[in-house]
């Protein structure tokens, strides 16, 4: 049986996922990721590339909260 916990945090990470994905389809095509000293944006990506990134801060805390010594 899975702890209160562990429950918390696969809804947290289902529901980012999920609003993440909803709000994609409200975006453009071609976000702009980077900019230059002059405020020019100078690396574009698609917009579903940011749904990539939507497991990343559970991976980090993850990381830190399962720690092997």
């Amino acid at each position: 049986m899975m702890k209160k916990q562990t429950w918390t945090i696969w809804l947290l990470l289902l529901g980012t996922f999920i609003l993440l994905f909803i709000a994609t389809l409200f975006l453009p095509n071609k976000i702009p990721f980077h900019f230059d000293a002059k405020g020019e944006a100078g690396w574009y990506a698609s917009k579903y590339f940011i749904l990539l990134f939507t497991p990343v801060p559970y991976l980090i805390y993850w990381q830190f909260t399962h720690n092997k010594k």
